[in-house]
């Protein structure tokens, strides 16, 4: 069990507010949906598949990942970048020049353009050893 951090994600909670859902990778073919520390019995086979069961879960209270930038590829920059996960923008920020090697890929990568939001979060789990 890897309980590895994967994406991040905003819902509105009547009477509450905002409050953050955690996708995490329990196994390699395990994605599952935190709220808090408590697990959901919302998960999926792959990360898609997690994500889109969580926007027609939580449909109605406003589901939103985080904007965590886009992931680029090296040595050739592509043009337009890819989506990328909070892991992602986790291992660019964690590194020293931004440059880490996604062993998905195969390749080094960077992340740019994540918002305010995703940063401060990502700085915050990083000081809490969280990542």
């Amino acid at each position: 069990m890897t309980n590895k951090l994967i994406h991040i994600a905003k819902i509105t909670v009547p009477k509450e507010g905002q409050k953050f859902v955690y996708l995490r990778e329990l196994s390699p073919h395990e994605y599952r949906w935190f709220y808090e520390e408590s697990p959901s019995d919302l998960s999926g086979d792959t990360i898609e598949e997690a994500i889109r069961k969580g926007h027609k879960h939580w449909k109605g209270q406003y589901f939103n990942t985080l904007n965590c930038g886009f992931r680029y590829t090296l040595p050739e920059r592509d043009e337009h970048g890819m989506n990328a996960l909070f892991y992602q923008l986790a291992a660019s920020f964690q590194s020293f020049n931004g440059t880490y090697f996604d062993e998905e890929l195969g390749h080094n990568c960077y992340v740019q353009n994540a918002s305010h939001e995703a940063i401060d979060i990502c700085k915050k789990l990083a000081k809490e050893n969280k990542l």
